[in-house]
């Protein structure tokens, strides 16, 4: 994955804000890593908000993203499909 400008602001005791690109991601997430070492280039890993459905089994469906989660994967370079949909909130 590329590399990307990150942006963490705190807005009180316990309230952040995560930009990334400059796209504030904070809605969609439910945490995140950040791995530093001397001579590394940062690693940032994010803790989506998505529903697990571990073993679910093949199925078809319509898939449909809530307006941040789906900016926090564009900006991470996912590419949605054309005739995606997703719901507005």
């Amino acid at each position: 994955m590329g590399r990307h400008h990150v942006e963490v602001h705190q807005d009180g005791p316990a309230r952040y804000r995560v930009l990334i690109d400059g796209m504030d991601i904070t809605k969609g997430l439910a945490g995140l890593s950040l791995h530093m070492g001397v001579d590394q280039v940062p690693r940032l890993e994010l803790d989506l908000l998505l529903v697990d459905m571990a073993d679910l089994g093949p199925i078809e469906a319509e898939v449909r993203l809530r307006k941040a989660t789906h900016e926090a994967l564009v900006v991470l370079g996912w590419t949605p499909p054309a005739a995606e949909q997703r719901d507005p909130g």
